[in-house]
C-alpha cells in the first residue's frame, strides 16, 4: 500500500498490484475526508514500484558509466549509485537521496532538476 500524501500528478504506480498506472488527477479533500475515502475505498488498489536496475536503465534511461553507477542520459550530471543503502540519487556527486520506489525517484528528480523525469514503460 502506498501512502496518497507521497504521489503527485505523473507519478506511476501500480493499480491492483498489477497494472502500471500513472496518476492523472489528484482531488483536493479535507483531511477527514482524505483519509476516509483512502482507507474506505482505495488503501489496497495502490502499491508502489519497486525501483530495480532494469526498471532505471528501461524506463527512466539511466545508463551504466561504472561497476555501481549509472547516469541519467538525459541530464549528464544526475547519478545514481547502487549499494547496500539501496539506490542512491544525486546531482553532481553530491549528497546522495535514498530511493526505494519509481514514484520517490520521480518526487526527488523534479525538487532537485525543477522538471519531471522522463519514464517509457
Amino acid at each position: 500500500m502506498i501512502d496518497a500524501r507521497e504521489l503527485r500528478i505523473g507519478n506511476i504506480v501500480y493499480f491492483n498490484n498489477y497494472e502500471q498506472l500513472d496518476i492523472d488527477q489528484i482531488k483536493t479533500l479535507t483531511f477527514i475526508d482524505f483519509e476516509q475515502i483512502c482507507y474506505d475505498k482505495h488503501a489496497n488498489r495502490f502499491s508502489p514500484i519497486q525501483l530495480t536496475q532494469e526498471i532505471l536503465e528501461k524506463w527512466c534511461g539511466f545508463e551504466k558509466i561504472d561497476f555501481d553507477y549509472f547516469e541519467l542520459k538525459a541530464e549528464k550530471n544526475y547519478y545514481c549509485h547502487i549499494d547496500e543503502l539501496g539506490f542512491g540519487f544525486a546531482l553532481e556527486h553530491e549528497t546522495f537521496y535514498i530511493c526505494e520506489y519509481v514514484h520517490e525517484l520521480q518526487n526527488l528528480y523534479f525538487a532537485l532538476m525543477g522538471k519531471e523525469i522522463t519514464i517509457k514503460f
